[in-house]
């Protein structure tokens, strides 16, 4: 014979079902709140774009012909190295020659020092005369030298040529046109614009984590804010911010996209 089930025990038995589903929405209701407090301890991530740390279009120093391109598309330059040099024929015959005229000058100049100081058969005006003579030379092929120079576009930092703003070997140009684009991507300058209410406790030299920037989406890499624009814009309420990647391998590429995450 079966035992009656005591109406207590049945009441538990139905509420049981609406227990467990209660304790189902708490738990998950517990781990929104966590996941969302995580979220907020985090974070926000914002767009902003990749550019070279040193980005500059160099112009013609002067009017005339491209005599000679020392360098193609996508090689690496030392600065000071001469990149684009126009015809020179003129300017270096010149820087010769006054080379030569310098050299003789010195040589008369200390035959004379050398001969006032075994003998006085050489008068001071003379010997001061000998040595003025010398400095105007020397200054004449400095001055040749630096006209020759003037007229080579050399490369003001390290970095690599992006483009030679089609100039070729024999064209010609006037002094100002743009010919050629050096980039120094061995660091990476990504330009950001946030929300001012979430980038009021950023301050100057604080390190950002950054992803999006490889090729791997996943790749994160951290960088370090150089700049906090002093103004807000007023339209968007938007706070301009930059910050410096390194970027040794120059695997971060220019002109992409990245995120970076404002942290709380």
């Amino acid at each position: 014979m079966t035992k009656a089930i005591p109406n207590h025990l049945m009441k538990a038995k139905r509420l049981l079902p609406l227990t467990l589903q209660w304790g189902q929405c708490y738990l998950l209701c517990l781990s929104w709140l966590c996941l969302g407090s995580a979220m907020a301890q985090e974070g926000q991530w914002f767009e902003g774009i990749t550019h070279p740390i040193m980005d500059s279009t160099l112009g013609s120093p002067n009017d005339g012909v491209i005599g000679n391109r020392y360098f193609e598309e996508g090689d690496a330059v030392k600065q000071g190295e001469v990149i684009i040099e126009l015809a020179t024929e003129i300017e270096k015959l010149d820087v010769e020659r006054r080379r030569v005229a310098m050299n003789l000058a010195q040589k008369e100049w200390d035959r004379l020092r050398q001969l006032a100081e075994k003998t006085n058969s050489v008068s001071a005006e003379r010997l001061e005369t000998s040595e003025g003579s010398y400095q105007i030379a020397k200054a004449d092929y400095e001055l040749a030298r630096a006209r020759l120079k003037d007229r080579q576009v050399i490369a003001p930092f390290s970095g690599v040529i992006a483009d030679f703003l089609d100039h070729e070997i024999g064209e010609g140009t006037k002094v100002g046109n743009p010919i050629a684009r050096l980039v120094d991507t061995t660091r990476i300058l990504l330009v950001c614009n946030v929300p001012f209410e979430e980038a009021g406790h950023l301050i100057k030299g604080q390190r950002l984590p950054i992803k999006g920037a490889y090729q791997n989406p996943n790749k994160l890499t951290e960088g370090e804010i150089t700049f906090l624009s002093p103004v807000v814009d007023a339209a968007s309420g938007l706070l301009r911010i930059k910050l410096v990647v390194e970027n040794p391998e120059q695997l971060i590429k220019p002109g992409v996209m990245a995120l970076i995450q404002l942290q709380n």
